[in-house]
């Protein structure tokens, strides 16, 4: 009989073309759960091991990958995307809006701002913009990263700019455990994690990483100069959002309304 997934002609439990069990399963609890464990424990426990090693040793994922490794862990782009994606799913699941959650974690950092003025109004459409595009921005982050790490601070690794994205890749995703339970933490309390806690833990962690991803220097070093990369690469993060805002309050003078001091009193 032909597979009902590629057409093959079947002869056996499983399609020879593309794996696909014959005759096909058919829907049960029991088989949604073993489909959930396999994606989740498949590839003989791939996703565990990558959480485990990226929080304790996420050189070493690193540069397995980079070695040519590609069945020990997730791929440092498919996590990343991955995170971003867990984090969107369960601000759907708990009902929590991006932007309210993103102006509750701002707000608690920096103090409110005024009611009705200016800047509430351009601070709501930019959290509206973030969070209808936070792939974009999120991956915009970690060329910058790979870019400071490449060409400002161990310029002597030996890996391209390309290798030396693996890295910020897995960080960059990971440290959306953060949000994640902040947004948890958000939905019970109505009250977020200062953003300063997260940007503490994310420094400290970016450190971390790099101590542990490069050896051709003392962990100390490679530690503050993990640290010069997050803080680089956030700075010219930084530009590049200034001058976008720059070009758009030239083009649309309501924009730049919105920011004048006299308008925010």
């Amino acid at each position: 009989m032909p597979c009902i997934n590629c057409g093959t002609e079947v002869t056996d439990k499983f399609c020879a073309h593309c794996g696909q069990p014959n005759p096909p399963r058919k829907l049960t609890f029991g088989n949604l759960y073993h489909d959930f464990q396999a994606r989740i424990y498949g590839f003989d426990g791939m996703f565990p091991r990558t959480l485990k090693d990226i929080t304790i040793h996420p050189g070493k994922a690193s540069r397995s990958f980079i070695s040519g490794n590609r069945v020990l862990y997730y791929g440092p782009v498919g996590y990343f995307f991955l995170m971003i994606t867990v984090l969107l799913l369960i601000m759907g699941m708990l009902d929590v809006d991006p932007v309210t959650f993103m102006k509750t974690a701002k707000n608690s950092f920096a103090g409110d701002i005024k009611p009705g003025s200016g800047q509430e109004k351009f601070t709501e459409a930019v959290f509206k913009f973030v969070a209808d595009n936070l792939k974009v921005f999120s991956f915009t982050l970690v060329p910058l990263q790979a870019f400071t790490s490449r060409y400002l601070f161990f310029r002597k690794s030996g890996y391209s700019f390309l290798e030396n994205s693996v890295l910020p890749f897995y960080v960059q995703g990971h440290v959306y455990w953060l949000t994640i339970l902040s947004v948890i933490y958000f939905k019970t309390t109505d009250t977020a994690f200062p953003n300063i806690i997260v940007i503490v833990i994310s420094i400290v962690y970016f450190g971390f990483a790099y101590s542990n991803f490069f050896d051709y220097q003392s962990k100390v070093k490679a530690f503050l100069k993990g640290i010069g990369v997050y803080l680089a690469a956030q700075f010219l993060f930084v530009v590049l959002i200034s001058i976008g805002i720059f070009i758009i309050a030239a083009l649309y003078p309501e924009v730049f309304q919105m920011l004048k001091p006299s308008n925010n009193k």
